[in-house]
């Protein structure tokens, strides 16, 4: 009755799922296949697995079982250990017999101040043959007793969150810290335990039952929505979903043979996330770009799940990672080497991720003195996700436009939190009020939504135009909806990048404040003090200002900063030491020095470009050129204004933006596009 309970489970309204009847059910599809992989192309992986495996057996315990921050790997090390050596008919009880000392009683399963209880659920089901049948009743009553966690019920029901939300699925550790509904935990937990005879049986199928009618339902088209930028970014999403959702949709693969990641368009996530963290990667060091709330870090997180998509750009961030990584557990579990590891470099130079609303542009894959950028606008899907529409970033050789420098925390951070650490434009009204403002008054920018509940996605700005060639990237965007309707009638930036043997950027802005009162600005952060030459303003790239002290490129370069709107700008320089997060210039309680010690952190820009526009009225137009080239070059190239936004660069570029009306303009005297037609990058 059992087994027949496990092999038939239907829920209402969707296809029924059958349980795998042998363990293991997680992440491993065929332990044979593991074997023969273990002996061939994984032997160097496995070497690694089993070396740490035998460590603890001599030890006798398990390393950061107890600590609720961190994964206790030799968790996996030892249930791996114990599958492929029993497989090959080697002595394999030493490898279960650490964990089941290391488990006791179970209590160490159970314990609500931290158990990484999704870890044990996974060795659970990798040992689950060295168990004997009061074992398996004991330890698996101490995985069952999580499945109510959080919910009081053992289904599926977001209660705090959503599935775009970091701690629906959980945290690296698996663990309770900054965990809600824990459903990559609860889905481990309930697989594994499932037929078992365990005293919460009835929760386990009820919990599967509400995985199997919730996720294809509600959480595929979700992801679909989404795209394959995490919400809260490679910050937040590194700290869990970016590693956790390709390990429970890998879990239901195994365990059921239903696969969810066929299930998603080829922009779902997690599918387009390989690609998400290949052009977010800067060329000079290899890090995630300080984006949202991102770290500045390698793609470690990516790394580790990359095993379960197989496909070959996957197949390279995993072999890349073998360098980012202390763990191999993944990859002996479920790399499969079959599926060739294919590189970036075949992807398209500027691509739009139309969830997100995030474009990345570069010179060059495969080059790490190429050029690189970033433009963003989209809605918010998550409370943590920063207020940083229309932000835009650009590097070469290292960061040229940054964000302001150091790093905060919006729970203790105030000032890290608002948008004046971007590059935006603002309208200051002086009775604005925003929300979270501890420590950061009146910074001008967009409406402060983080950290606020929903209903999301939440309107903030979106892009309504994006074109790609070998010649040029241009990207569109309304950021009207990002502002206080008090104060703002029009916010559009338009962002253009000219490759070629000297490249350029375009920024142009059109803002209409509802008052003539309320003063506007242009905000630019940059690593380096900005000297004037040449009716210009130049600064070098910072390498090192990621904290690395040796990166891939070679020498620095250079910007040229071309300020052609507003007439007669007010341009003022800010920053070095006591003014690197000074906050907005109208506002009189904010004239001092936002410093903590996040400041003293990665990324390194303590500079910043204030461009004022005193001409009055209620509409202001800022029109800027940034040439990017090597840093022994001088003077720029010619850039000349023709009204009202205008611009010929060097008898080779003419660029005509609108000024008023729809968005959009000409090059060489052939259109910008004024849509977004983004099909073709789909169909590589």
């Amino acid at each position: 009755m059992i087994i027949a309970a496990i092999l038939l489970n239907v829920c209402l309204g969707q296809a029924a799922y059958q349980v795998e009847p042998a363990h293991p059910r997680l992440l491993i599809e065929d332990v044979g296949e593991v074997v023969r992989r273990c002996d061939g192309p994984l032997a160097a992986d496995y070497a690694i697995v089993k070396q740490r495996a035998d460590a603890a057996v001599q030890r006798g315990s398990i390393q950061g079982v107890s600590n609720a921050w961190s994964m206790p790997e030799d968790l996996m090390n030892c249930g791996l250990a114990y599958l492929v050596e029993r497989q090959r008919g080697h002595e394999a009880r030493p490898y279960a017999e650490v964990i089941i000392r290391q488990w006791g009683d179970g209590s160490i399963i159970a314990n609500r101040k931290g158990s990484p209880f999704g870890y044990h659920a996974l060795a659970y089901d990798w040992i689950y043959d060295a168990l004997t049948p009061e074992q398996r009743i004991r330890f698996g009553d101490a995985l069952g007793s999580w499945l109510r966690y959080f919910t009081d019920e053992p289904k599926i029901l977001l209660k705090w969150g959503h599935w775009e939300y970091n701690q629906t699925w959980g945290p690296i550790h698996l663990n309770i810290g900054n965990t809600r509904d824990a459903l990559t935990q609860k889905l481990f937990i309930a697989l594994t335990i499932t037929g078992v005879g365990t005293k919460f049986e009835a929760d386990a199928n009820t919990f599967l039952d509400s995985w199997n009618q919730r996720v294809p339902a509600e959480c595929i088209p979700a992801f679909n929505r989404m795209g394959g930028v995490w919400s809260e970014s490679f910050g937040h999403g590194g700290y869990g979903p970016v590693t956790v959702i390709p390990y429970a949709f890998q879990a239901w693969r195994t365990a059921t043979g239903i696969d969810l990641f066929k299930q998603l368009k080829p922009w779902g996530y997690p599918v387009e996330s390989p690609r998400w963290v290949a052009y977010t990667m800067m060329p000079h060091n290899d890090r995630t770009a300080w984006i949202d709330d991102g770290d500045g870090s390698r793609p470690a997180a990516f790394a580790r799940a990359a095993p379960m998509l197989h496909d070959p750009l996957s197949q390279w961030f995993c072999d890349r990672g073998q360098t980012w990584l202390r763990e191999r557990w993944q990859r002996v579990a479920c790399y499969d080497p079959s599926v060739p590891a294919t590189p970036p470099h075949g992807l398209p130079l500027g691509y739009l991720f139309p969830g997100a609303g995030h474009v990345y542009m570069r010179s060059a894959w495969n080059d790490p003195n190429a050029t690189w950028a970033f433009f963003g606008c989209g809605p918010q899907f998550a409370g943590h996700a920063r207020d940083d529409e229309g932000h835009f970033l650009i590097c070469k050789r290292g960061s040229l436009v940054s964000r302001q420098g150091g790093q905060g925390h919006n729970d203790t951070d105030y000032f890290a939190g608002g948008s004046l650490i971007y590059n935006i434009v603002t309208i200051f009204d002086p009775n604005e009020r925003f929300r979270r403002d501890k420590g950061n008054e009146n910074d001008g920018g967009l409406v402060r939504h983080v950290y606020e509940g929903g209903p999301f996605p939440r309107e903030r700005g979106h892009l309504v135009a994006f074109e790609h060639n070998s010649s040029y990237t241009y990207a569109a965007a309304d950021i009207t909806k990002g502002y206080s309707g008090k104060k703002a009638r029009e916010v559009t930036r338009q962002f253009l990048y000219l490759r070629g043997n000297r490249e350029f950027f375009i920024v142009f802005d059109r803002v209409e404040a509802t008052r003539p009162d309320f003063a506007r600005h242009f905000f630019l952060h940059v690593p380096t003090e900005p000297q004037r030459q040449d009716g210009s303003l130049t600064w070098l790239s910072l390498p090192e200002a990621d904290g690395d002290k040796t990166v891939s490129s070679h020498g620095r370069a250079r910007t040229f900063l071309h300020t052609l709107l507003p007439q007669n700008p007010e341009i003022v320089l800010r920053g070095g030491s006591g003014q690197e997060a000074w906050g907005h210039p109208l506002e009189k309680t904010a004239q001092y020095n936002h410093m903590t010690q996040g400041r003293l952190r990665p990324p390194i820009c303590p500079w910043r470009i204030e461009v004022g526009d005193p001409t009055g009225g209620t509409r202001s137009l800022f029109l800027h050129v940034f040439e990017v080239v090597d840093e022994q070059i001088h003077p720029p190239v010619s850039v000349t204004f023709v009204p009202p936004a205008g611009i010929n660069i060097a008898d080779h570029w003419q660029v005509r933006l609108n000024a008023t009306g729809e968005l959009g303009g000409t090059l060489n005297d052939k259109p910008l596009t004024t849509t977004i037609q983004i099909e073709s990058q789909y169909r590589l």
